[in-house]
């Protein structure tokens, strides 16, 4: 019913002119001074359900109040809400939503519980959830500093496109034409937390908005229409003491902004600032994701934590490493953690990429030369038998490649058909690969797949047939070595029959 509230009727909301600009003053300069936990008095001065305003509503119906003064922040300024409820002598109404229309605070919401009522001119006790906007204001003064701090990385040319200021995280938009380099946004960082350990007071005053604007170094969002006069926010500074000398180039070095949102009153409360992400969201527009507080804590810790176990990988066993460093290159993308650190740690894990693809590349020519003398070796001594044929085992793991190069190589140095196992114990798996020698009488009854398959069966695996040139092959693997003697007994015995 209030989801379209933009959609007043200010024909409806003419009958409260006489409130208006009172009710919105008198609301904003309490707001703004009332970051401690306290609940305020106010009455009932209108009521609107989404339609038309009314002089009382009852349990069950949605509708937007308003009072003559109110301790709630309305959304504004890219802060959000406050919540909380209006205690009343027949009911508790909870404020899931406070908006400004026409010059007037709407508290939207309904009546607690089955009962209640509510009428124009009743007593009621503002009771903020100041434990939500105490998560609040801590990101929103840091939106401050980080504005600051933007300027003094990057320049002067950089200026506020918007914000959102949230219980769980702020958001800053700001003009850029390009990436932010990561040592960049560690400094960045590093001056956000520096401001914060430095414990400097949060200072607030109204001023004309003409004195306001003299200050050197004052920030206001561009396009963005003031009240007059304006709330001033400063860091580490008396507004006073701005508004006495505003051409002093000290205050270029603080935070100084137009704000009407609510604030921390010492930069200590904030903790700590993690900026999570950058991005660009429009041309010459990025855009900075940072939380706070515990939250801050937290995605530090959690980088740091990851830091130690990739740390720790480089000393795993290169058959290990591989799934390892898969895992940790998909944890790291995913986490929530400083922008700035996950980069550090993505180059750590390409280095562990680096790492494992030349520990995998040596392993596979290991393997090869392996591979290759083992079977050379057992086709020597077969011909030396008088067999044309010869059935081996290597000891190379599951390199499918490495088993095949042996083939191949045996089929062209010793003109011999040839059959080649290797096993991994702890997966109990087989590879294997067949090839048959072309033109040479003696093999033309040996069909290679038909050899191959039968001696699979029992490893309980199959395979498919290949070539190189003329060089004929067929490869493939089982899923139980454990059978490994009757394979190779079964592969000599086909041989030997189809060879006579």
């Amino acid at each position: 019913m209030l989801r379209n509230i933009q959609e007043i009727s200010y024909e409806g909301v003419s009958k409260l002119a006489l409130y208006r600009v009172q009710m919105y003053f008198t609301a904003v300069a309490f707001i703004l001074e009332a970051n401690f936990v306290q609940d305020h008095e106010s009455v009932v001065k209108a009521i609107y359900t989404g339609t038309e305003f009314v002089e009382s509503f009852t349990a069950g119906d949605e509708a937007g109040i308003v009072l003559e003064t109110t301790s709630f922040y309305a959304e504004q300024g890219g802060q959000i809400f406050d919540t909380g409820s209006l205690e009343g002598s027949i009911g508790s109404f909870q404020v899931l939503n406070v908006q400004t229309f026409g010059g007037l605070i709407l508290h939207i919401g309904s009546i607690a519980g089955g009962t209640g009522r509510f009428s124009v001119g009743d007593e009621v006790i503002c009771k903020v959830d100041y434990d939500r906007r105490t998560l609040i204001a801590p990101n929103h003064t840091c939106t401050h500093m980080l504005n600051f701090a933007l300027r003094e990385v990057l320049g002067d040319h950089v200026d506020q496109k918007g914000s959102i200021v949230l219980p769980e995280k702020l958001r800053f938009d700001f003009s850029h034409g390009k990436p932010i380099h990561p040592d960049d946004l560690r400094k960045i960082e590093s001056i956000v937390n520096q401001q914060i350990k430095d414990e400097l007071d949060v200072f607030s005053k109204e001023a004309t908005l003409a004195d306001a604007k003299r200050i050197a170094g004052l920030r206001a969002v561009f396009g963005e229409v003031y009240p007059d006069p304006v709330r001033v926010v400063a860091i580490g500074r008396k507004v006073e003491d701005l508004l006495a000398d505003p051409d002093n180039k000290e205050w270029l070095s603080i935070s100084t902004e137009l704000c009407g949102g609510t604030h921390i009153s010492n930069t200590r409360e904030a903790k700590a600032f993690a900026l999570l992400s950058e991005e660009g969201i429009a041309k010459g527009v990025r855009r900075i994701t940072a939380v706070t507080t515990d939250c801050a804590f937290k995605a530090m810790e959690l980088a740091r934590s990851l830091d130690q176990e990739i740390s720790g990988a480089a000393k795993i066993e290169v058959s290990q490493l591989e799934k390892k460093v898969a895992s940790l290159k998909s944890r790291v993308q995913s986490a929530t953690i400083p922008a700035a650190m996950k980069t550090d740690l993505s180059a750590k894990i390409s280095q562990l990429q680096d790492q494992v693809r030349k520990e995998m590349k040596k392993i596979a020519q290991e393997n090869v030369q392996k591979a290759k003398t083992t079977a050379a070796e057992m086709a020597d001594a077969a011909a030396s038998n008088g067999e044309s044929f010869c059935v081996c085992h290597v000891n190379v793991g599951l390199d499918a490649a490495a088993v095949r190069e042996a083939v191949i190589r045996t089929m062209d140095q010793k003109g011999m058909s040839v059959m080649i196992f290797s096993t991994d114990e702890t997966t109990n798996k087989a590879v294997a690969c067949a090839g048959v020698v072309e033109n040479v009488d003696k093999s033309k009854d040996l069909d290679v797949l038909e050899w191959f398959t039968a001696a699979m069966e029992p490893l309980k695996g199959r395979g498919g047939k290949g070539n190189v040139g003329k060089r004929f092959y067929a490869q493939g693997q089982g899923t139980d070595a454990s059978h490994l003697q009757e394979a190779m007994d079964i592969a000599t015995a086909f041989a030997s029959m189809r060879l006579r």
